[in-house]
């Protein structure tokens, strides 16, 4: 599982000049990422290919302060479980941007090619649709609730839930019309990961 985190309070960086393999020197920065629960995460802040800026671009146009680094699955600043969100595997040479649009944190994934993978926002509970604040209300009457994700595909958008009661936690994916499509965490202390809706 790929595990990430998100919740960005603080970004220092150091900015490094290095030569390429044709003597050219190019612009890499370090950025130390301070996440909420005060680990640190290193990323390298990389120049993009053109393909991928137009794409990201073209997408994203009121996109503010982007910060373009490569895909790393073990040092990234974004809390997704991959495993719920049903994307296809990243790899080292994908891109991930975080940006803002409307005082909002995003980031979002693109091949090397320039195709857009998906974009993951952490959103107030407030910005829920009626059909998934329903489905809550409905099946997880007791569970409060601690972080949202709105995260978006090709193929949909869906807002990874992540909820507590007492001891038990739980992550769900429900899509905009309220359909549990994933769920994974524990019941009265039972491990429960149940697929529904794809």
């Amino acid at each position: 599982m790929k595990k990430q985190m998100l919740g960005i309070s603080g970004v220092i960086m150091t900015l490094l000049i290095s030569c390429n393999d044709s003597g050219t020197k190019t612009t890499v920065q370090d950025t130390m990422v301070v996440a909420q629960n005060n680990t640190v995460v290193k990323t390298r802040t990389v120049e993009v290919k053109p393909v991928v800026q137009t794409k990201f671009t073209e997408r994203y146009p009121k996109a503010a302060d982007v910060e373009w680094t490569r895909y790393e699955a073990d040092n990234s600043p974004v809390d997704i479980d991959w495993e719920l969100a049903g994307w296809p595997p990243l790899d080292t040479m994908d891109y991930a941007a975080h940006y803002t649009m409307d005082n909002t944190d995003y980031w979002s994934w693109f091949t090397d090619e320039g195709e857009w993978i998906s974009t993951v926002a952490v959103v107030p509970n407030s910005s829920l649709p009626d059909a998934v604040n329903l489905t809550l209300q409905n099946q997880f009457t007791e569970y409060t609730v601690k972080s949202v994700s709105k995260e978006n595909d090709k193929n949909r958008t869906a807002y990874e839930i992540k909820m507590e009661k007492g001891d038990d936690k739980m992550k769900v994916l429900i899509d905009e019309k309220g359909n549990i499509m994933k769920k994974k965490g524990t019941e009265a202390g039972v491990k429960t990961k149940e697929k529904m809706v794809e």
